[in-house]
């Protein structure tokens, strides 16, 4: 019995980890984005900015 909750707490312990780990690239990738085009749109207005 304790052989059996111990293998599975490893199993849900590690699916955790999976899930967070690849949330986690996901929100980096938007987050890599996301400054991408903030930074796009700084440049373009101090483009357009008067002189």
């Amino acid at each position: 019995m304790a052989l059996t909750n111990f293998i599975l707490t490893v199993a849900g312990v590690s699916a955790v980890v999976l899930l967070l780990r690849s949330d986690v690239k996901q929100s980096a990738t938007i987050f890599r984005r996301n400054v991408k085009h903030i930074r796009k749109w700084l440049e373009e207005e101090s483009a357009n900015a008067p002189k």
